[in-house]
């Protein structure tokens, strides 16, 4: 079983951190025709394509010029946000950190795929992005992402894509291409009668989720039927094969 995650625009590569050995990405070919495209675009272009202020388009800018020389960090250190903020990824012992390895997956714009201790540079390039002369991000990425995913499934015992990524980042997935199954997670609140994602708490109850399959060493889906953080409890009705329903009910 694998579990899928998307990245996050909040970044930290300077707080301490565990001292354990990184691992490369595994789509650096590709990571660096982004990256050329992205050294070529001017600061108003990247507050234009990526829909960000001034200062951030600074930044960015100047993280794209002088990339190789950036900071390094494995990537379950140094996304930050909702998400990742409810992962115990510090406390992690080292059984759990080496099953975080080899069963959860992050999507990236710029790297592709992430194993969560892949080193990674700081960078903001997400999967909705158009940049120029290229089609979408998600195409860019689709074969080689839908063909690593089915290789790492086929050596799996159980052969479950475990979907927690949000729909910008899991498109990039070719579903027809898909040679097992891929349960979606939906986390929903009941307010006055009426299912809602509500986006940061749904975002809260992916990174408990994954925490959980961590620190419990989930290999078999229906294990996941037993999560209730943040209140949210599994719901049969509302559910079907390929899409779970989590919900949390805020009517009473």
């Amino acid at each position: 079983m694998i579990t899928i995650i998307s990245p996050a625009k909040t970044q930290d590569f300077t707080s301490i951190i565990p001292a354990i050995q990184a691992t490369l990405p595994g789509f650096s070919d590709k990571t660096q025709q982004l990256l050329l495209l992205c050294k070529n675009l001017s600061k108003n272009q990247i507050k234009q394509l990526m829909n960000i202020s001034d200062k951030l388009a600074e930044l960015n800018y100047h993280r794209y010029q002088d990339f190789d020389n950036l900071t390094t960090r494995q990537a379950i250190f140094a996304y930050n946000g909702d998400v990742y903020d409810n992962i115990d990824r510090l406390s992690f012992s080292e059984e759990e950190r080496d099953f975080l390895q080899s069963h959860m997956l992050i999507i990236s714009g710029l790297y592709g795929l992430l194993r969560p201790l892949d080193q990674i540079r700081a960078y903001r390039l997400e999967m909705s992005t158009k940049l120029p002369n290229l089609n979408k991000l998600s195409s860019f990425w689709e074969k080689d992402i839908t063909n690593y995913i089915n290789q790492i499934l086929a050596i799996q015992s159980n052969k479950y894509l475990i979907n927690l990524s949000s729909n910008e980042y899991s498109c990039a997935i070719n579903a027809d291409e898909l040679k097992y199954p891929m349960i979606n997670i939906h986390f929903k609140e009941n307010r006055n009668g009426k299912l809602q994602t509500i986006g940061i708490n749904a975002k809260k109850a992916r990174g408990s989720m994954l925490n959980f399959i961590v620190k419990k060493l989930i290999d078999i889906p229906s294990a996941l039927q037993e999560f209730s953080s943040h209140n949210y409890q599994y719901n049969k009705i509302e559910s079907s094969d390929k899409n779970w329903v989590f919900i949390k009910d805020n009517s009473i």
